[in-house]
């Protein structure tokens, strides 16, 4: 199940938002020792003070499974403001109809929470949760900074994107910026894949009304 948070109401949802940080600070940090910003448990950055949405994935037993983090591109965005390298020799990136993912992390102690074909259940409920929205909402493609270890799962999942530029050495990390359409096609596919039936957000909403929320 995909419950989405208003980050500008985080205080409303304190056991949420601290399960969220303490799993990105357990994954980016301590798992893959990014070089990230660290406070005391939580992984956090200037980002999350830019009003996102969180998109976080809830297992049967009502604990956090994964989360992801979703800005718009005409406002701050990693890609743009932070990896501007990752485009390449192309402009940046700023449209109403263009929304940027970023922070994907599934909890590495279920990361064995597998449909039959060996797509991790969390992974792809985010990925389907973030397809929901988009469609609902109008917006014609999803964008991401990640490592292309990454971009192999998500082409396990059935949304392997188009890279923006070819990928750069950031630190320990091959890094490189992805684009997704967002479609029905692409929303039914990945369902296929993951074995989902029928909607996977809580509530149905459109970004507007998450961030209104």
């Amino acid at each position: 199940m995909i419950r989405i948070i208003n980050g500008s109401r985080r205080h409303q949802f304190p056991s949420d938002i601290d399960a969220m940080h303490r799993l990105r600070k357990k994954v980016f940090h301590d798992l893959l020792g990014w070089d990230v910003s660290v406070q005391e448990e939580w992984e956090i950055d200037s980002y999350d003070r830019a009003n996102p949405l969180y998109v976080l994935s809830y297992g049967e037993n009502g604990a956090l499974r994964g989360s992801l983090r979703l800005l718009p591109t005409l406002g701050p965005n990693m890609l743009d403001d932070t990896f501007p390298i990752l485009l390449g020799d192309g402009p940046e990136i700023r449209a109403a109809d263009i929304w940027e993912s970023s922070r994907f992390c599934i909890d590495p102690d279920i990361s064995q929470d597998r449909a039959s074909n060996q797509v991790t259940i969390a992974a792809a409920e985010l990925m389907c949760g973030v397809g929901e929205l988009g469609l609902a909402s109008g917006l014609s493609h999803i964008v991401t900074v990640t490592d292309v270890f990454l971009e192999r799962m998500f082409k396990r999942m059935g949304c392997p994107g188009e890279r923006i530029a070819a990928p750069h050495r950031i630190g320990s990390v091959q890094a490189v910026a992805v684009a997704w359409e967002v479609s029905e096609d692409l929303l039914e596919r990945m369902k296929i894949v993951a074995e989902i039936d029928g909607t996977v957000l809580e509530e149905p909403m459109t970004l507007n009304a998450a961030r209104a929320a």
